[in-house]
This record gives structure tokens, sequence and C-alpha cells, in this order.
């Protein structure tokens, strides 16, 4: 009997030796967010494939079908539903977040662009580019329930903290309109630069990051005063744009360029430019602040920066052209 237990103990031994290198770089990869991840690393977290006319959940083997010319997405805070806009067809398409199932073809205004499922998962609301207007959609009952009129060619929009307050980049202007979300009604406009495209917030709620096509540049808006306080010159347009959740950086893409420039936040100062390959568009940072995703359109990848060192720490590879990025838990 002890020479059998001994003969099991050694062969055991073997295939753990043998076995080591293997496990060894599986845990590699996952610690540094490296690879082409399938797992749970990258769950919650979805993209528009431009190239497929579809909606990819990343690290999961599915695609869901879509309109012709699918631009952006957003995500519900529970993490339950889907919104996705087909510029093309003038339709948000909206999807059970888990299976991929549709739910419904939303009708909106003219090109749609931007599309942003407020804080509270009430509403979702669309950028009607041809429009000049916003389409505001009822999340639970999938149907608009009014359009708001907010100038030139609004691209996007970013809620406020307290999720009173909307705001929409006008494309076919240099300004920002404001929105009450209780009232559903425009209140007013703050600067921005020339032609702006993307927009997001501070944690604080109190300064708006403005990605600026025509002037190519960042401005950093002071919502109570009203007035641009800094401008930072970017890489070539046209941009995304995200603040980090914990508030240290903001990050803006290219899709002329080739980099991911890293503002930090408080010092309003650029850290570093990220080398991503061509065509960088939609970004979000996932909800601890530990990874960026960004959607590279060029090699139809999405590449995860590492947030502390502030370096690519792996690829993934949804399908074809990914335009835009929605993280669960980073509006």
């Amino acid at each position: 009997m002890s020479t059998i237990r001994s003969q099991l103990t050694t062969r055991a031994r073997l295939r753990l030796f043998a076995l080591a290198p293997v496990l060894a770089l599986a845990a590699g990869a996952a610690a540094a967010g490296g690879g082409h991840h399938k797992g749970p690393m990258h769950h919650d977290i979805w993209v528009t494939l431009k190239g497929e006319n579809a909606v990819a959940p990343l690290g999961r083997p599915m695609k869901w079908p879509a309109g012709k010319g699918m631009t952006y997405v957003s995500a519900t805070p529970d993490g339950k539903r889907v919104f996705a806009t087909s510029a093309a067809e003038d339709t948000i398409y909206a999807y059970d977040a888990h299976s991929g199932r549709l739910l419904a073809r939303i009708p909106v205004g003219k090109t749609p662009k931007g599309i942003k499922v407020d804080r509270k998962g009430r509403y979702a609301i669309a950028a009607d580019e041809g429009a000049g207007t916003i389409t505001v959609i009822d999340v639970a009952a999938l149907k608009p329930v009014k359009t708001i009129a907010v100038g030139p060619m609004p691209h996007n929009s970013v809620l406020s903290p307290d999720n009173r307050t909307l705001y929409v980049t006008l494309q076919g202007g240099k300004s920002v309109a404001v929105v009450d979300m209780e009232r559903l009604e425009k209140v007013g406009e703050l600067p921005a630069g020339t032609a702006p495209h993307n927009v997001d917030i501070s944690p604080d709620g109190k300064r708006l990051f403005v990605a600026n096509n025509a002037s190519m540049d960042l401005t950093v808006v002071d919502i109570a005063g009203k007035r641009v306080i800094k401008r930072i010159p970017l890489s070539p347009p046209h941009y995304g744009v995200d603040v980090t959740p914990d508030g240290r950086y903001v990050l803006v893409t290219g899709i002329a360029g080739k980099v991911v420039t890293v503002v930090d936040a408080r010092t309003l100062e650029v850290v570093k430019r990220i080398e991503v390959g061509q065509g960088p568009h939609g970004v979000r940072a996932s909800a601890d602040g530990r990874r960026a995703y960004v959607a590279v359109t060029g090699p139809s990848k999405v590449a995860v920066i590492d947030l502390e060192r502030l370096e690519v720490s792996g690829w993934l590879e949804p399908g074809k052209m990914p335009f835009w990025v929605a993280v669960r838990g980073n509006t």
C-alpha cells in the first residue's frame, strides 16, 4: 500500500509541475487584464459594431443584430437593458442585456447619435443630430415621452450627478444646451469650443469636459460660473471623452489619430498620451476605476488600459469596427 501511495503522489506532483507554467500564464494574464479574455473581468460592457450593424457584449461570444449605421450605446444602471443608436434608421434599438433579445425598435428624430440612460434608469435620451432635438424615452415602457428642441446638431449628452440636469453638445455651434430633467425643457446654454462633440462631467458636478471637433481642443467649463476655464489641445478629431468615476483622469480619444490623451482632472495638465492604434473613439472606464476600454476602429479591437500604470494591458476582439462603449456603473 505504501508503494502504491508513493507512486500516486509522485504522479500528482509531476502533473502539477507540468501545469505550473500554464497556470502561471493564466494568472498573470488575469491580473494584468491582458489577452483575449472571455471571463468575468469584462462583463457588463457593451460595444456597437459599426462594421457589422450589431451590438456585442464584451467577454461573451455573442453579437446582437441591429440596424444600419450603429453608433452609440448606453445601459441602465441595473445592467438589465441596453439601448443603441441606428443613425441611418432614425431608431433606437432596445435589448435585454443578458440574453440580447430585442425588446423594441423605438423611432426618434432624424439622424440620432448619442444615447444616454439617466442615473436612475427612468429615461433614455437620444440626441437627434439631424433634427436639432433630443428624444426622451421611457425606459420601462420603451416609448418616447417627449421631444425637446435644443439647438443645431445635438450630438451627445451627460447627466449631472444629481440627475436633475442634462448637458447636450451642440455640434452645429459653440455651446452646450442645458435641459431641466424635472420639467423636461431646455433652460439655457453653456460655452464650449467650436463644434462640441462629446462631453462628460466631474463627479462633483462642478465641471464639464467638452471635446470639440473644429477647435480640436478639450474645453473645461465651470458650470456655476458659466465660463470656459481652460482649453487643452487634442489629437485629430472626432472625439470620445470620459471622466474616470474616481474623478482622477479625463480620457480623450481621437478617431483620426492613434492615441488616448490622459488629462489630470485636478491640475488640468496632460499627463500621458497612450498609443492604441488607428481610430480610437469610444472610451469608458470601469466602475472601480481600474481599467478603461477603448473602441479602436482601425484594427477592430478594444484596448484595455490599466489606469494605474497608464498603459495598454490587453486587447479584446468583439467584431468589426467597434465604435462606442457602454459600461455599467459609468454613465
